[in-house]
């Protein structure tokens, strides 16, 4: 099954398109998601408070309004190379009325930022999108400052099924539903461990490190150091 997923991975594109954006961006509002941006947006803001930072497939924008709301010292970016998706970033950062956000649309592929521009470059749920990891890792590698992170966090595929359920608890979703709606999640957007090591040990990263289970949730957390 996962074979089959992946090459029909391999021929859409790597954006999200219109109107599969809609749907997405409904399901980003959903709990458990706000949840999930608001503990990354907290680890975002120990490693950089005062600083630039990036934010690769940001989708409809909300890692970086809650970003902006913990680190109001920071200038924050979302790119992503879905024009409607940067279309709703932008709407929902109007609602927001926050300053220290822009979102833009840009190729992760090809970023036409200057070498070493930022402080910290983070990722949520996009890695398992790109057709050329390694490419797109090399470019936040070239992008970010020496001595800066990347957090890159991505749905584990192989998660336990125990921490799955106690995750869906937390979040108060109905197991039943719960279960249903990750099942369909995990089988689109989601990433091995295993896949994610083979394409580190490809880049430019020559120091980095992997944790199963990140915060509790069925995800993948990764941590680039340059």
């Amino acid at each position: 099954m996962n074979m089959g997923i992946e090459a029909i991975e391999r021929i859409l594109p790597e954006g999200i398109p219109f109107p599969a954006t809609r749907s997405y961006s409904l399901f980003a509002k959903s709990r458990m998601m706000q949840a999930f941006y608001r503990d990354v947006a907290v680890e975002v803001a120990r490693e950089v408070s005062r600083g630039r930072i990036l934010d690769v497939g940001t989708g409809p924008g909300y890692l970086c309004l809650h970003i902006s709301r913990i680190a109001p010292g920071s200038e924050v970016i979302g790119m992503d190379i879905s024009g409607d998706m940067i279309r709703i970033a932008l709407r929902n950062a109007e609602r927001a009325n926050v300053k220290n956000v822009r979102f833009i649309i840009e190729d992760a592929n090809k970023m036409s930022f200057g070498n070493e521009t930022f402080d910290l470059v983070v990722s949520t749920g996009s890695l398992h999108h790109w057709k050329e990891p390694v490419r797109v890792i090399n470019e936040i590698h070239r992008v970010l400052k020496r001595g800066g992170k990347a957090l890159i966090y991505d749905l584990w595929r192989d998660a336990p099924r125990n921490l799955v359920k106690r995750k869906l608890r937390e979040c108060g979703y109905g197991l039943a539903t719960g279960l249903l709606i990750y099942s369909v999640v995990r089988a689109h957007s989601s990433i091995t461990t295993e896949s994610i090591v083979r394409v580190l040990k490809r880049s430019m990263f020559r120091k980095y490190s992997v944790e199963e289970g990140w915060s509790s949730y069925p995800v993948v957390k990764v941590t680039l150091f340059k």
